[in-house]
This record gives C-alpha cells, structure tokens and sequence, in this order.
C-alpha cells in the first residue's frame, strides 16, 4: 500500500489460519510515499491456494499440492508459501488468493504487483510441450471479486481475467518466467528472483466493506512437474479520482482477512 500523506504511518496485519483462528498482528512502519513488502518468512499471512484449467475429474494425476515450508538448501531456514503440480493439461494454473480490508468503499485503486519466488528451474531446458523454465509465466494481479476456479464444461476456469500463459489478461499481468541464473547444463540449484513491479491492467474498486482480492502464482506450458516457492510479494494501490471517491485520511490500514469457507457454485 501507498502512503500518500507527508508523514510516517504504521499498516497493521492481522494474520488468520486456514480455520479462521487469529494470531499475534504483525505491524509494520510505512514512510511517507512508501511501499508495503510482505515477506512470507513471517507467515502464510491469510493466502490460501487453488489450482485451475484441468478437470476435476482426473485431479489425482496431476498431483497438486501447496503449503507452507521451510525453503530447500541452500535458502534455509526460512520458510515460504509452497506450490506443486504436475501439469497434464498443457495449461495448468496454479495460485495464491488474499483479501485485502482498508480500503475506501466504492473507490477505485490502480494496483501494481511483484513478488520474489525461489526456484531451482535452469534457463535453456528442453521440456514436454515447453521449457520448464520459460514456458511456466509468473503472474500476479488483483480484482474486485474472490479469484475462483469454476466448472465450464469438464474444465475448472478461472472466474477473472489472467490472460493464457505467456498472456497476462484484464486482471493479471505477467512478472517473467520460471528460470534462474544457471543453464541447464549446470547443475540444479535453488535460487531466489526477484520481478520488478507491474501495473494490473484494470482499476480495482473496493468493495461495500472496503475489500478487494490480491493474487499470484504460476501459469504453466510445461507438461511436466512444477514446483515454486513465493518468499515475497510486493503491492502498492494508488487511489483514482473516480467519481470524486478518494481516501479519507492516510495512512491506510492495510489488512488481511480470513479466507472464505464457501465456494458458489458458478457454471
């Protein structure tokens, strides 16, 4: 989040577990102007994943899987929110979800995303269908709704607009790809990288309760496993003069808030 004022403020996070029981708040100094990073060292921090663009019907075989672990050597010993699968699909998605409280009801926000990921993927690989490094996009994006896989057809599709692979879409914009700094004819190793920050497309208007979602993650054209560590992400929401709808007062206090339990049943 940005602080738009001339002082230095304090953004508050609450942090909640996939049952909704709260934890100890994390607090955190914002500088005037500033950006919030939130590091996954600290906790889950209310994400919770999903998966896309397979059929449920055949889900076993594509192995999926997320978490929250400790990083692989040499990363050690932090830990980082935790992403598997084995895409069958040539198509697989596979993301985080969190709901960000604070903002002005009704008012718009242009948002911009990056996130640090830990990878052990090489550049340069021969892979099924694609890379496993260049062929498996980093994205991340926001929107006004809960980011939801929904049943068309035999297919689980997502409910907002990412784009398809290398395509970002309405809602999401491609940070890079998979790879890391080594060639494929060295010798596994994981890493860190970094994304800088991108713009999402569209303007995000938070909602009546003065909501809206945040999301990240891996859309794949690797028909193959993929596994990827998000030790970081990074987000700034700029409010818009839509509708003469501004800030109230600053800084914002940013939360997250426990997941939903219920998924609607959309076709």
């Amino acid at each position: 989040m940005i602080n738009r004022s001339d002082n230095a403020g304090e953004v508050t996070i609450e942090v909640f577990d996939d049952e909704g029981a709260s934890y100890e708040p994390l607090a955190l100094s914002i500088g005037p102007g500033a950006t919030v990073h939130f590091e996954f060292s600290r906790g889950e921090q209310g994400f919770v994943a999903d998966f896309a663009d397979y059929p449920p019907d055949d889900e076993e075989i594509y192995e999926l899987t997320s978490g929250y672990r400790p990083l692989p050597s040499p990363l050690e010993p932090e830990s980082a929110l935790y992403l598997s699968g084995v895409n069958r699909s040539d198509d697989l998605v596979m993301f985080f979800k969190g709901q960000v409280g604070g903002l002005v009801a009704g008012a718009a926000y242009s948002v911009s995303v990056s996130v640090e990921i830990a990878t052990d993927t090489p550049a340069g690989c021969v892979g099924v269908g694609g890379a496993p490094g260049e062929s498996v996009w980093i994205k991340a994006g926001a929107s006004e709704v809960e980011p939801l896989p929904v049943l068309r057809g035999s297919y689980l599709r997502m409910n907002i607009d990412i784009g398809n692979q290398s395509n970002g879409g309405g809602n999401a914009v491609v940070l890079g790809n998979m790879a890391n700094s080594r060639s494929c004819e060295q010798p596994r190793q994981w890493e860190r990288k970094s994304f800088q920050a991108l713009s999402v497309p569209e303007t995000v208007s938070a909602s009546a309760d003065g909501r809206a979602w945040l999301l990240f993650g891996a859309d794949s054209g690797f028909e193959s496993r993929t596994e990827v560590y998000f030790t970081r992400a990074t987000v700034t929401f700029t409010p818009t003069e839509t509708d003469g709808l501004l800030p109230a007062s600053d800084p914002i206090p940013l939360r997250w808030l426990p997941p939903r339990k219920d998924r609607p049943d959309v076709q």
